[in-house]
């Protein structure tokens, strides 16, 4: 299991429940894998979320991007904050 030391985060205060075990499934899943691959995984998590009618808060999304982009390469780490500002200015 990959280091869970992120759940003690501010942001992490008062999440749902339901919130807190897609963000620990995601950052199981997520363990090692590319921007590629960790893709759909981010749209699975949304997905779940919109099922249950919850979303995340920006703080939030901000700190499960930070947990997938650990242990990444640089060049994945920018795929993804390309990613991450894309769905931002979906959400205006």
């Amino acid at each position: 299991m990959k280091d869970l030391e992120w759940i003690n985060h501010p942001a992490m205060k008062d999440i749902d429940a339901r919130k807190l075990a897609i963000l620990v499934d995601l950052a199981n899943e997520a363990e090692g894998k590319t921007a590629d691959k960790a893709l759909p995984l981010l749209i699975k998590a949304n997905a779940k979320l919109k099922a249950l009618g919850l979303t995340f808060t920006t703080e939030e999304t901000d700190l499960m991007i930070e947990i997938l982009t650990k242990d990444m390469s640089a060049a994945d780490k920018q795929k993804l904050d390309m990613i991450k500002k894309m769905i931002a200015k979906n959400k205006k």
